[in-house]
């Protein structure tokens, strides 16, 4: 119909995001592996290097992973499942992709 104007509906919020880049390395207690030091980095490239860097000289530090995540900056929330850019050695099946 000409002329109904239709109610606007509010314009959904853009929540501030931010891209984090982590590396994992991963250590054996007995038998069982566990998270060791988590370490964050300004770009994806310095993520996959120190990966790199680790997983050449596995020893102590049995596996590492490099991941993206996007977050929410307020809350912290993840918002998009974690990209892995890069992984070595023995890490947990949910980031190996078994």
């Amino acid at each position: 119909m000409a002329g109904l104007a239709l109610p606007s509906r509010p314009k959904e919020s853009s929540m501030p995001v931010s891209k984090l880049f982590v590396v994992q390395q991963f250590v054996k207690q007995g038998r069982r592996l566990m998270n060791g030091q988590t370490m964050q980095f300004k770009t994806a490239a310095e993520a996959k290097l120190r990966a790199d860097r680790d997983g050449a000289r596995l020893g102590n530090v049995v596996g590492v992973v490099a991941v993206e995540q996007t977050v929410d900056v307020e809350t912290g929330e993840v918002l998009e499942e974690p990209i892995v850019l890069v992984r070595h050695g023995e890490v947990p099946a949910e980031v190996a992709g078994d």
